[in-house]
């Protein structure tokens, strides 16, 4: 009985060795088949500007994001095709292999490393909480007895359910957020620092003068992709030292 146990936990050993084996050997193929198709498909939200949106003129989606991810695939020689989707869908693409990354403002948390790899960070962000400019709440504690609204599947949204007395009510979008604060449903929306300023530049939108937290924003890939994350982490800081970074976050005001 004895032998038969230990035969059995080294064939269970083996048959999880040869699956990472297996899932490793996939990614790795994954990145030759990207540089031989030449294209980079990013899965992305469309619904956070500055950062990722549609643009009205044209139907393109555009952005801090998206300039990025285009200078980066331009640095490794391959065209960027992109695939708009619910945020909270895109890790799933991601770990399924419908696209090679995902590109939509991620904060790099413990529990998203749990399913995919982030590449290095290229942007520091945080949460705040977005009120309408006349709105007596100014800070965490007026938000006792009151509602919030934030992003499903997003780190403003854990941000938001960490307010001691405070509803929070979790929505598809930003823009949802956004729209239920406008119309009194609830008192603020909870938004990364960048887009809660991006808002606050018009005049019946302010911001807490205090974020609720700090993080840093980087692009996530299927775990095991280890050529293609150096790949992405060497561009990255190229275009970090080369200024071009510098440059996209001035003219997209992040």
């Amino acid at each position: 009985m004895a032998r038969l146990k230990k035969l059995l936990t080294v064939m269970v050993m083996a048959g999880v060795c040869m699956a990472m084996v297996s899932t490793a050997s996939a990614a790795d193929k994954n990145w030759e088949k990207i540089k031989k198709s030449g294209v980079l498909t990013i899965g992305t939200s469309p619904d956070y500007p500055p950062f990722e949106s549609v643009d009205p003129a044209n139907s393109k989606i555009v952005g801090f994001d998206i300039d990025l991810i285009d200078a980066v695939a331009a640095e490794l020689g391959l065209k960027t095709k992109f695939q708009a989707m619910g945020f909270d869908s895109i890790i799933i693409a991601v770990k399924n292999g419908q696209v090679n990354l995902g590109m939509s403002s991620f904060s790099v948390t413990e529990e998203r490393k749990q399913s995919v790899d982030f590449t290095i960070p290229y942007y520091k962000n945080g949460s705040t909480v977005l009120t309408k400019a006349d709105s007596p709440v100014k800070t965490v504690e007026d938000l006792v007895g009151k509602r919030v609204a934030a992003q499903i599947g997003s780190t403003s949204a854990e941000a938001a359910k960490k307010i001691e007395g405070c509803d929070a009510q979790i929505v598809d979008d930003a823009n949802i957020a956004v729209m239920m604060m406008k119309n009194g449903a609830v008192q603020g929306a909870v938004l990364d620092v960048a887009i809660a300023e991006n808002y606050a530049k018009k005049a019946e939108f302010t911001l807490f003068a205090k974020p609720l937290s700090y993080e840093e924003t980087a692009a996530i890939v299927r775990k095991g992709s280890p050529e293609l994350l150096d790949a992405l982490n060497k561009a990255i800081k190229k275009l970090e030292a080369d200024g071009t970074i510098t440059k996209l976050r001035t003219k997209w005001g992040v």
